[in-house]
């Protein structure tokens, strides 16, 4: 049955990027002095949004799309702000138009355009549309400036962001950029905080702690590595499935199991796939030629400075529960919702279905 599963999601359609993920370029041509801003958009994360289906006969064809490309472009175009040289930029939108990725996605591209009274060093991002969005949606945003390229994560609750560039990008400045993004990543990815709860929830010494986080931070290390520099690359579908599995299983074992002490091995196992989750990110943001290394190492260096802060907060409520009298029911109760969560995501993931709005 397993291996049933496993050929499924293998031969389905291929998701090219995360789930709940939109992306905005942000092109400085300082000869031409001029702005170009570019939104790509999946259609399923417009139709969350817009009524698509004109005619009302429950299905959403490629015409009805089209005919509301230009009202949805001037929603997106109210909703962008970029402050360049202390000046709000007005942007005049280009054609707007669909395109299949030839993997089973449909991206919406919003262009627009903005003419630069001088150069800067500093530029202001506000994409207040993320507010409508699903709590979990994440913009990857680039900025390049020349050869120069900055990043950033935004959400729904984290509209804004202030980008520095300009001369020579050090290995040293390009490296805390990627840590920082690192860092982000692992409090935005709920599906690897929730992983990382139900491995702990059960209790144990010390000891068992570091053998976990350490397994998990060797897993994942090593395949975030192989992917990242497209050694061994897997379909994003399936390792976002396997992840959300990954969850359920151990928020599963939970009501079984009352020791930790080999929950290395697993994590490890598990931890594999977690790696290809964070290569993902890399890929969507795209790492830089110059510092590669440097910006992959970092990036990692970010993940697991924002695992060890998660299970430093952790850790001491667990101790707690573990000598609460009412341990078994905290622990069977917490387990269930962190399951749920995990059946949720392996639906939506495994099945491109909508759920929840989570």
């Amino acid at each position: 049955m397993i291996v049933q599963w496993v050929l499924f999601l293998w031969f389905s359609p291929v998701l090219a990027h995360e789930l709940n993920t939109s992306y905005t370029d942000i092109q400085i041509q300082p000869a031409t002095s001029e702005l170009t801003c570019t939104l790509l958009i999946d259609r399923t994360e417009l139709e969350s949004l817009f009524s698509l289906d004109v005619d009302g006969n429950g299905q959403i064809s490629d015409d009805e799309v089209e005919l509301m490309l230009e009202e949805i472009q001037a929603y997106f175009q109210n909703r962008v702000e970029i402050v360049f040289a202390g000046d709000t930029l007005g942007l005049a939108p280009l054609q707007p138009f669909t395109y299949d990725d030839g993997l089973g996605n449909t991206f919406v591209n919003f262009s627009f355009t903005a003419p630069l009274a001088q150069m800067a060093w500093e530029l202001t991002l506000s994409l207040a549309f993320l507010e409508d969005f699903k709590p979990l949606h994440k913009n990857l945003v680039k900025v390049t400036c020349g050869a120069e390229l900055v990043q950033a994560i935004l959400t729904p609750g984290y509209t804004r962001e202030t980008f520095a560039f300009g001369g020579e990008t050090s290995v040293l400045r390009q490296s805390w950029q990627f840590v920082v993004l690192g860092i982000e990543h692992i409090f935005l990815g709920y599906d690897h905080i929730l992983f990382l709860l139900a491995l702990i929830l059960i209790g144990g010494g010390f000891r068992n702690l570091v053998k976990i986080v350490t397994s998990f931070t060797v897993a994942h290390s090593l395949t975030l590595v192989l992917a990242a520099l497209q050694i061994v690359m897997l379909p994003t579908r399936l390792v976002e499935s396997v992840i959300a599995l990954s969850i359920v299983y151990i928020a599963g074992e939970n009501f079984f199991v009352k020791q930790n002490d080999q929950r290395w091995f697993i994590t490890f196992v598990f931890g594999l796939m977690h790696g290809f989750g964070f290569a993902s990110v890399l890929a969507e943001l795209g790492l830089p030629t110059q510092g590669l290394v440097a910006s992959l190492l970092s990036f990692n260096v970010g993940v697991e400075v924002g695992q060890i802060a998660i299970v430093s907060l952790a850790y001491p409520v667990i101790l707690l529960i573990g000598r609460s009298d009412y341990r078994r029911q905290i622990v069977f109760g917490l387990s269930s919702i962190i399951l749920i969560f995990g059946l949720i995501w392996f639906v939506e993931r495994a099945f491109n279905l909508q759920v929840a709005a989570i």
